[in-house]
Order: C-alpha cells, then sequence, then structure tokens
C-alpha cells in the first residue's frame, strides 16, 4: 500500500510539473509579435572622408583648411504601428590643416533613405559644427538624426536602408575616388 500510494503521489508532482511548464510555454503560443527588423545604417565609403582646402587653386598640403572623417555609426528604431522610428548617432572628427586661421569648422553631412528598389526615398542634410584651428587642432561631435519611415502594407524596416556620408563637392569625390581634378 505505501508503494502505490507514493505511486499516486509521484504521478500527481509529474502531471502538476508537466501542466506547470505547459502553461508557462503557452505564453508564448499566444504571441503574434515577432522582433521586427531594423533598417541598415551603413557609411558610404566614397564619402566617409573630406578634405576641405582655402579657396585658390592650391590643393597641396599647406592648402588644407580641415580634414574630417565619419568615425562611427550605431543606430536604433522602434515601430508604431505602420510608422517606423529609426534613430541614428553619428560620430564625426575633424582636424585642422596648417591653412587653419583657428575658426570653427562647418562639416556638411547627409541622410538618406533607400528601399529595396535602391530608389532614394528622401534625404536630408546637415552641419555639423566643430571648434578647432591653432590651439586645439582635433575635434569631434557625436549627431544624433531621426529618421521617420512610414510603411506601407507588409513592408518593415527590412524593406529599407539608411545612408550616412559627408556632403562632398565633385572634387572632393573625384579625391576620394582616387582620381585627379
Amino acid at each position: 500500500m505505501m508503494n502505490m500510494k507514493s505511486l499516486r503521489n509521484a504521478g500527481r508532482v509529474i502531471v502538476l510539473l508537466g501542466l506547470g511548464s505547459l502553461i508557462l510555454s503557452g505564453c508564448s503560443i499566444f504571441q503574434t509579435d515577432s522582433p521586427k527588423a531594423c533598417p541598415r545604417v551603413s557609411l558610404l565609403n566614397e564619402a566617409a572622408k573630406m578634405t576641405q582646402y582655402r579657396d585658390g587653386p592650391g590643393r597641396d598640403l599647406i592648402d588644407v583648411l580641415f580634414e574630417a572623417r565619419v568615425h562611427d555609426v550605431n543606430w536604433g528604431c522602434n515601430y508604431a504601428g505602420k510608422r517606423l522610428r529609426v534613430v541614428a548617432t553619428i560620430d564625426i572628427i575633424a582636424q585642422s590643416g596648417p591653412a587653419s586661421k583657428g575658426e570653427a569648422v562647418n562639416v556638411p553631412f547627409f541622410v538618406a533613405i533607400i528601399d529595396k528598389a535602391q530608389n532614394i526615398v528622401a534625404k536630408q542634410q546637415f552641419q555639423s559644427e566643430m571648434a578647432i584651428g591653432k590651439i586645439r587642432r582635433r575635434g569631434g561631435v557625436r549627431e544624433e538624426i531621426e529618421q521617420i519611415i512610414f510603411l506601407k502594407e507588409n513592408e518593415s524596416g527590412a524593406d529599407y536602408e539608411i545612408i550616412v556620408g559627408l556632403q562632398l563637392d565633385k572634387a572632393q569625390l573625384q579625391q576620394n575616388r582616387g582620381r585627379r581634378f
């Protein structure tokens, strides 16, 4: 009899443990939302750095006002219905050159949203001001940029890409590509 009673109690414990684990695992069974993807944020390599020269025809080292580059880009996103909010932090650093007069420099940069078909959906330009010059030769800023994407039916953040880069003129772009201008 003692064995039968112990066996019954052990059976009840097993049943209760099974029901408990089923109840706990049931919490995830009813969840229909899976984690949603953020758009990829990329630094455009050809627009990752720039050299700004003083006015005039000279393009030697002594003509450099400043050099700037995008040091790092980080991002995160969150969904609110069909609205996707992407927040990117962009670290830009600059160094004064021999032609610097010790004034603050403005480094232009852009953020563009690209869709699946590689169309530019939106592009916005910004200016980042840094105090560099004769005394403080290097400086940096962290810019926080928010982009809102209004998603169409059956779209997610994975259907988009956000491109970041410095806003270059034609000569600066050619220089970054390794061509003479």
